[in-house]
């Protein structure tokens, strides 16, 4: 990597891990679009991977609900998982052109669908089929942009479940999203020894970030930070998405 591009991922986790630690989502849209800016897309991706599991797997365990959570979604994370290696391996567009653009739609989406604070309901009845659909469809949207952020995050935002254990169902359905990918990537070659000490090597400026959104999020609004974030992932979706035209 070139003392520029470095400086870009640095930047990068810094900025998704102020996003993570202030409003608690966002690491992967934000890391990868913006990493998108100065290396290939499959090289984000690969760099993605590492830092995002180790938060994942923290927020996954910090709390008392890891098996009441996994029982009540293991069949989201089972079909998101399948057709995220599915899709990626049928289709093999992870990192390219192609799928830079439609990444940037997915981002267009998701914030837009955020800052107009849709959220719809689904009881715990109609969780129970939902589960599983809404598992195919994020993973096939990850499978074609290395991104599950929709519908996976307005659906889980939309269920009958408090904060804490949103949270930490976020972490515990992240680290099966993210392994699949992390897979996917490695069937196609993605992983070199660049991408996988720059990943290794993100995990200080992520955790830098967490810190940095943690003691923001306690002085100012997180409403603030979100809109801010968001509306900077909308910018930066819009221009990734120009490849479409």
């Amino acid at each position: 990597m070139t003392e520029f591009q470095i400086l870009v991922v640095a930047a990068a986790f810094i900025v998704a891990g102020i996003a993570k630690g202030a409003i608690g989502i966002g690491l992967p849209p934000i890391a990868v679009g913006i990493m998108t800016l100065a290396v290939p897309l499959d090289d984000a991706l690969a760099i993605m991977a590492i830092p995002t599991l180790t938060t994942n797997v923290w927020q996954a365990i910090y709390g008392r609900g890891l098996l009441r959570l996994f029982r009540r979604f293991w069949t989201l994370a089972l079909t998101a998982t399948i057709a995220l290696v599915v899709v990626a391996a049928t289709l093999g567009k992870l990192g390219s052109a192609q799928a830079s653009a439609w990444l940037g739609v997915m981002l267009v989406v998701y914030s837009t669908i955020a800052l107009l604070a849709w959220r719809p309901r689904v009881s715990r009845q109609t969780e129970r089929w939902m589960n599983p659909l809404m598992g195919i469809a994020s993973g096939a949207v990850a499978g074609i942009t290395g991104i599950a952020a929709v519908p996976f995050l307005p659906y889980m935002q939309s269920l009958d479940i408090n904060k804490d254990d949103l949270v930490q169902a976020l972490g515990i359905l992240f680290i099966f999203l993210i392994g699949a990918l992390t897979f996917a990537l490695f069937r196609q070659g993605a992983f070199d020894t660049a991408n996988t000490i720059g990943g290794l090597a993100a995990i200080v400026p992520t955790s830098i970030g967490v810190w940095l959104g943690q003691k923001s999020r306690d002085a100012l609004s997180p409403e603030m930070f979100r809109r801010v974030f968001l509306i900077g992932l909308l910018g930066l979706g819009l221009h990734m998405a120009r490849g479409l035209l």
